[in-house]
């Protein structure tokens, strides 16, 4: 019954998001809304972690299970992600560099 409900309160902000993407004038995904409005929630303790704590576990849990449909969809574009591998190398490592020095510089600055 506790997982009933873990699931119920994930499932009713992922739901507040979307509706909530859906009056916006301009495209944002609802599942983000969704979780920044879970993160107000538990960062507020208007809902205690223990109300999804079990739930989120066992999602966490079962992650790699939920990526494979998304995996065995990309197999279908191969062609095409052939031809832009480079680019997509080269985009991945220039974010992971780019992020990678924008945390560093704030770090740095948070502890002076």
């Amino acid at each position: 019954m506790k997982l009933i409900r873990d699931f119920v309160v994930l499932l009713s902000c992922l739901m507040v998001g979307k509706g909530m993407a859906a009056l916006l004038p301009f495209a944002f995904p609802g599942s983000i809304l969704g979780l920044l409005l879970l993160f107000f929630l538990l960062s507020t303790q208007l809902l205690p972690l223990s109300w999804i704590h079990d739930g989120g576990q066992l999602i966490l849990r079962h992650m790699a299970l939920l990526f494979i449909p998304v995996a065995v969809g990309l197999l279908g574009y191969t062609d095409l992600l052939s031809d832009g591998l480079g680019l997509i190398i080269s985009s991945a490592l220039s974010g992971l560099v780019l992020i990678l020095l924008v945390v560093g510089r704030l770090y740095q600055r948070m502890l002076s």
